[in-house]
């Protein structure tokens, strides 16, 4: 049965192109990743590791970071101009946070950092802005030209910008000097290089959305494998498995294996809970019946009773990727 990682690769609608480092194992300059590595995996995901989206060939350099402003705007006509230094100096505070990509197809393009970051409407506050109640959406423009608007109602949600990242300012490929973190959205609703901020009336579609992906992309119940890869073999006396977990801001509660199709379910050890907002790792000790092929599937429960849903392993939705995922794995 072909995997979502074998249909991601023929996909023939706009895809988006999610990168992932290597989280230890494999040649990041090749681009080629060990998934044979059983080691456990780091709750916090470097800033080399973490996965990057890529729409251009975009990447700012030193005069255009010198030069580089926030523009907030309303409808009304009301408007500030803020360097980087304005922003730091109103403040921030650090928070945990998962991002993970709407068509990412392995739980490489979901990864978590320590972030920076300040929250929008308390940036708002200090600057004492308050757009009428009428302008409902929030509009994000980037440095690449990308769009995208989210509700105003994730500011109360704790919508923040970020200007670090696990310890250090936002690298350049993550968006420096400043990207937005909107809790419960797939990373397209996440935007690097913010270079303005609009209330407006109305929504807005942008890159992504233009082109048909979701216009909410509200975070789905997701689980996936880490180790072993799809037609690893592995010892007939048991192998450890691996992965992680997501549900957005509701968190994960459990993580269940089955190697028979789902007639029974093994619950998976929770090696990190996360939480609200941040991922959940798992691993569990897996021990084949008999010599054999297996087919393995994983699934998530979420915390609000949301359980992972049963679709066919390849069946992509432009909201974003729910099915079970499924591995092979020779036992001898």
């Amino acid at each position: 049965m072909p995997t979502r990682r074998d249909f991601l690769g023929v996909l023939t609608i706009p895809a988006v192109a999610c990168i992932s480092g290597t989280n230890g194992a494999g040649d990041p300059a090749s681009g080629e990743i060990d998934e044979t590595d059983d080691t456990p995996i780091d709750a916090i995901t470097s800033n080399a590791d973490f996965y990057k989206v890529a729409i251009s060939g975009f990447l700012p350099d030193e005069a255009w970071l010198a030069a580089w402003t926030l523009t907030i705007r309303d409808d009304d006509g009301n408007e500030v101009t803020l360097t980087l230094a304005d922003i730091l100096a109103i403040g921030g505070a650090e928070q945990e946070r998962t991002l993970a990509c709407i068509g990412g197809g392995s739980s490489r393009t979901t990864s978590n950092a320590m972030w920076t970051a300040i929250r929008l409407d308390a940036l708002l506050e200090a600057l004492g802005l308050n757009p009428d109640a009428r302008l409902q959406w929030v509009r994000f423009t980037s440095g690449d030209g990308y769009s995208t608007s989210v509700p105003r109602s994730d500011l109360a949600a704790g919508l923040a910008l970020a200007t670090g990242m696990n310890g250090v300012p936002l690298p350049a490929d993550h968006g420096a000097p400043l990207r937005a973190l909107v809790p419960n959205r797939y990373g397209m609703k996440n935007p690097k290089w913010i270079t303005r901020i609009d209330f407006v009336e109305a929504f807005e579609e942008g890159f992504w959305e233009a082109r048909g992906w979701s216009q909410d992309a509200e975070y789905l119940v997701q689980s996936w494998f880490r180790a072993p890869s799809y037609g690893a073999t592995v010892s007939a006396a048991g192998a450890w498995i691996n992965g992680t977990a997501f549900a957005g801001e509701a968190g994960i509660t459990k993580v269940e294996l089955t190697d028979d199709d789902g007639k029974t379910w093994q619950t998976a050890d929770i090696t990190y809970p996360g939480g609200p907002g941040v991922w959940t790792l798992w691993q569990l000790f897996w021990v084949p019946p008999a010599p054999g092929d297996y087919t393995l599937r994983i699934r998530a429960t979420a915390a609000d009773g949301r359980v992972q849903a049963d679709l066919e392993p390849y069946d992509l939705d432009l909201d974003g990727l729910e099915a079970f995922d499924t591995i092979l794995v020779i036992a001898e």
